[in-house]
C-alpha cells in the first residue's frame, strides 16, 4: 500500500531539533497497513501560533503538543527502533503523491463511490485529497453535490 509521508524515524527527528524546531503536535494516524493505534502523524512547528492553532483542533485523546525542550521523555520512546510504532512526518516524499493515490487506490476508490456515497455511475466525478491539521482528508464532488471524508476510509 502507498503511504505518501515521509517517515519520521529517529534521524528525522534529530535533524528537525538542529534546525531549532521543538514543538510538535503528535496525533493518531489512521492508514492501510498502519496498525491501528500504532501509527502518528506529526507536525513540527517553530512558531508557537501555528502549532496552539493545529493543538485546539484535536478531538478528544486524538494527540497532543509537546515541546521537545521539556517532554524529550515522551517524544523518543516514540521514534525508537523497534518501538512497535509507525510516526509519519506531515510532508509528503513526492509532488506528485495526489495523482499516485488515484492511481494507486482506483479501485478502492470506485468501490467506496458505488457502495457509500449518494453518486450515480453517470456522474463525473473530481475527488481533492489535502492535509489538514495533521488529517488527510478527501473531497469529492460532482459539481453540484460534495462530500468531504477521511482519505483512509476512501481507499480502505
Amino acid at each position: 500500500m502507498y503511504n505518501p509521508f515521509v517517515p519520521f524515524t529517529d534521524a528525522v527527528f534529530r535533524q528537525i531539533l538542529k534546525e531549532g524546531t521543538y514543538l510538535f503536535v503528535i496525533q493518531r494516524f489512521n492508514w492501510p497497513l498502519v496498525e491501528p493505534g500504532k501509527g502518528f502523524m506529526v507536525t513540527a512547528y517553530q512558531d508557537t501560533g501555528g502549532a496552539y492553532a493545529h493543538a485546539s483542533q484535536l478531538h478528544a485523546n486524538e494527540g497532543k503538543l509537546l515541546d521537545a525542550r521539556t517532554q524529550l521523555e515522551k517524544i523518543q520512546p516514540l521514534v525508537a527502533k523497534g518501538s512497535g510504532y509507525r510516526l509519519f512526518l506531515g510532508k509528503f516524499k513526492e509532488d506528485n503523491w495526489k495523482s499516485r493515490m488515484m492511481k494507486l487506490y482506483r479501485d478502492k476508490i470506485i468501490a467506496y463511490l458505488r457502495f457509500r456515497t449518494p453518486f450515480k455511475a453517470r456522474d463525473t466525478i473530481d475527488i481533492t485529497f489535502w492535509l489538514e491539521h495533521g488529517r488527510v482528508q478527501a473531497t469529492i464532488t460532482n459539481g453540484e453535490r460534495s462530500l468531504t471524508v477521511p482519505a483512509a476510509d476512501l481507499i480502505s
